[in-house]
């Protein structure tokens, strides 16, 4: 249930980027980017769960993942279209961390932390933003 609400947040923090994006410097038309998603945890050695929009813009769902865990492609973006990133950590302590971070062409564009026995981070980036 956490996930879900989790997504649903993340499509109307989405929503809600994609309608007041203003930056001029961003190519409007088709750009290939470098992707690349890095997700870490000091506290834990596997994330239970992780999913990420992958090169072709569908879903890639992993289980049971050894940290730390990177992933990179090329993709085609144009302003508005967004990458996604969801990591967890399923059964820890208080004090369990999780960090998952979205990089284009080598630029940390977006970066989160979970913490907690249930801890997710859910990483959104909007081109353009």
């Amino acid at each position: 249930m956490k996930r879900l609400t989790y997504l649903l947040l993340s499509c109307a923090t989405l929503a809600t980027a994609t309608s007041c994006s203003k930056d001029e410097a961003t190519p409007t038309g088709p750009t290939e980017y470098q992707v690349e998603y890095r997700i870490s945890s000091p506290s834990a050695p596997v994330s239970d769960y992780i999913s990420y929009d992958n090169e072709s813009g569908g879903t890639t769902t992993l289980n049971n993942v050894p940290l730390p865990a990177t992933y990179r492609f090329k993709r085609t973006m144009k302003r508005g279209d967004h990458l996604s990133l969801l990591a967890s950590l399923d059964g820890g302590t208080a004090a369990s961390e999780i960090t998952a971070a979205i990089l284009l062409d080598g630029r940390e564009v977006k970066k989160e932390t979970g913490r907690g026995t249930d801890a997710q981070a859910v990483p959104v980036y909007v081109i353009g933003q």
